[in-house]
């Protein structure tokens, strides 16, 4: 059996892609390893621009008008009439982006994993050898198809995060360098539910710990604080590792795309949009190999930035203190919002 395009991955990111290419007549099938698509750890969160790739309005729970942000010494709410986040459950989101790319045409199959990758095939659950014309990996940070490429993981995060079964009225995130370095600590509300998460960038290009903060320290320090305000042992914990480690897309009859390409932003974690456009990119690609795909350099452009300034955050545990207390007086001010927007939305 053989395929024009095998995906391996049902994320946003690869069903997006199979979307576009079964819409265009392209035989796509789409290998899931977990049983239910969208199950990913995620606080769920959908920024401005998320708002405008498609995604409708009945997979919301929360529209977020205002978010609260701590540190240690300040406190700023931004508040606007039009939402500035809101919050999907991500299994809805699997569900409904799943149904888009099998009502186009592609093929998804779940509790199928993909384990050996030869020249122009795949073994799937070590048994069926399937062709393919063309490759992507689409399966998150541990992508088996970029091990094929040879490509190591050096720049990625471990994040975890409780889920309780409380409502929290507000989104707030705490900034505390002496607690979290150079990582933030959000507090998410869904329908009936809210996450509560942080991490700890554990790049091979940095010294680590940072600010000597090993991610046992974090973690203790995570649990006290939630311990103040709820009962951790009646929650739900879950971890993940977020890749933000690029490396390339394009190789050729393979390509790399949302986690599994490094596309996720190391300086705050979002992975969504740049998934999905991603995914739509490279099915682009496929579909014309002289596309130029500018919203993956556009994503890059954006990546880079936030990363430069996630370095500068990691630098000094004193200078991160005044850093972000200098953040906290500019998003006070319209003109500095309306810039971020603009270089965010900017195509």
């Amino acid at each position: 059996m053989k395929y024009d395009t095998i995906i391996v991955g049902a994320g946003p990111a690869g069903l997006k892609c199979a979307e576009v290419l079964a819409k265009n007549g392209k035989e796509v099938i789409v290998f899931e390893r977990k049983k239910i698509v969208g199950d990913k750890v995620c606080a769920g969160g959908l920024t401005v621009k998320d708002l405008n790739i498609g995604i409708p309005e009945k997979l919301y729970q929360r529209k977020i008008k205002k978010i609260i942000v701590h540190t240690p010494k300040k406190q700023v709410v931004i508040e606007e009439e039009e939402p500035l986040i809101v919050t999907v459950d991500r299994k809805d989101l699997g569900r409904w982006m799943c149904e888009q790319a099998e009502d186009a045409g592609a093929v998804v199959q779940t509790s199928n994993s993909v384990t050996e990758i030869k020249n122009n095939s795949v073994i799937v659950n070590n048994d069926d050898k399937i062709g393919f014309k063309y490759l992507i990996g689409a399966e998150g940070s541990h992508s088996i198809v970029r091990k094929s490429l040879n490509l190591d993981l050096e720049d990625f995060e471990e994040v975890f995060q409780y889920k309780i079964n409380k409502e929290f009225e507000h989104l707030e995130l705490f900034l505390d360098p002496d607690k979290f370095g150079a990582c933030y600590l959000y507090q998410f509300p869904h329908k009936g539910v809210t996450y509560f998460g942080t991490g700890a960038d554990l790049s091979k290009s940095i010294h680590q710990p940072v600010f000597d903060l090993s991610i046992k320290k974090i973690r203790k320090n995570f649990d006290s604080w939630c311990m103040d305000r709820f009962d951790i042992k009646k929650a739900q914990f879950q971890a993940a590792i977020i890749s933000y480690d690029y490396k390339g897309f394009d190789f050729g009859s393979k390509f790399l795309i949302g986690d599994a390409g490094g596309f996720a932003s190391g300086a705050t974690g979002e992975g969504i949009y740049n998934a999905i456009v991603s995914g739509e990119e490279v099915a682009k690609k496929i579909l014309d190999n002289k596309y130029k795909c500018p919203k993956i350099k556009h994503i890059l452009k954006v990546k880079k930035l936030e990363e430069v300034m996630l370095r500068e955050l990691e630098f000094s545990k004193n200078l991160t203190k005044l850093e972000l207390d200098f953040v906290i007086r500019l998003l006070k001010r319209r003109w500095f919002k309306s810039f971020a927007e603009d270089l965010l939305m900017k195509k």
